[in-house]
């Protein structure tokens, strides 16, 4: 049993999730741990989701010269991001010669001590000298033993307050992954700001997740913050958009080679201000802290319209972006 006098932090993470029937029939399949740890280069390899973990692996692995496979049960890559984003990776990804699966339940898997068989439905069975399990992460509440505290061993997370305090219990915070609030370093780092601070008494502004990034690092990048357009239509929010296509932009058009890419903003129609953007490109993570910018600090979007983006820049393409939303709601040029 371990007490403290003033103060416990959990700052555990998650762990991959694996279909508990992988688990139980003792395959020898990879985690993302596994994959970035390997030193040889694995033939093929078969992708079990086409989250970013997956889609990320999956294009180091098909650069190095490895046959990848990507199944993914969601209509898209990317299931949480624009739609537009997945259909950009799909079709990359595909360009490189990775197969992609997207629609697709896995009905089973077999390891005959070489090689990997995944039955997909719809598809032929698909062989593989390995198989990389990308399905996404999971607390394990019961093994921290939450309940001895009167918490919920079952939660997918713990729940915590805008100071990171976990709700119904004395003395104890918790940051990064453990709390749900996005499975990011930044995130940690962040919440752990707030953790430090309000144990010490000192000042701090609560936390705020609205303008939370995050980027998939893929070729082309795919970075994004706030709400998605789908989610803010279903947050009851009225929204109207804007995109701009990067290969049409001045810096896109001399980049040529590997400028596939996009912005896409979603506005508040209401408020007049961003909500959620992406920023899909060559420096697409980069870009991002323009927009960051602009959701969290809730910028008008006249402001937006009438700043000055440098000529050319990759991130001049928020502009045409604007426009396009001008036009398109608008009705003007």
């Amino acid at each position: 049993m371990f007490q403290a006098r003033r103060a416990v932090v959990i700052a555990t993470g998650t762990r991959p999730f694996v279909p508990p029937q992988l688990e139980l029939d003792n395959l020898p399949y990879w985690t993302n741990h596994q994959a970035i740890e390997t030193d040889q280069l694995p033939r093929s390899l078969v992708v079990m989701g086409g989250g970013p973990v997956g889609v990320e692996l999956a294009q180091v692995f098909a650069r190095f010269g490895s046959a990848v496979t990507v199944v993914e049960t969601g209509e898209r890559l990317l299931p949480s991001e624009e739609p537009e984003a997945g259909d950009l990776l799909a079709e990359v990804l595909r360009s490189e010669g990775v197969t992609v699966h997207t629609g697709s339940r896995i009905a089973s898997v077999r390891h005959d001590g070489y090689q990997f068989t995944v039955e997909v439905d719809g598809v032929p069975p698909v062989a593989a000298e390995r198989l990389l399990v990308a399905t996404g992460r999971v607390s394990d509440l019961p093994a921290l033993g939450v309940e001895s505290v009167g918490l919920d061993a079952d939660a997918r997370a713990l729940p915590v307050d805008e100071r990171l305090r976990v709700v119904g219990a004395e003395r104890l915070w918790a940051l990064g992954d453990v709390t749900g609030k996005g499975a990011f370093t930044h995130v940690s780092m962040y919440q752990a700001d707030i953790v430090v601070a309000d144990i010490l008494g000192q000042q701090l502004e609560p936390a705020d997740y609205r303008a939370l990034p995050r980027v998939t690092f893929t070729d082309p990048e795919v970075g994004s913050v706030g709400m998605s357009e789908r989610v803010a239509i279903e947050q009851g929010i009225t929204v109207r958009t804007g995109m701009s296509q990067i290969p049409s932009a001045s810096r896109g058009w001399i980049h040529k080679a590997g400028n596939q890419g996009f912005i896409k903003l979603v506005e508040d129609a209401d408020r007049r201000f961003l909500v959620g953007a992406t920023s899909a490109g060559p420096t697409g993570g980069e870009i991002l802290g323009l927009l960051t910018l602009a959701v969290h600090a809730r910028v008008p979007m006249d402001t937006l319209r009438h700043m000055m983006y440098a000529y050319p820049t990759f991130h001049r393409a928020v502009q045409d972006a604007l426009y396009d939303m001008t036009a398109r709601h608008d009705g003007t040029t």
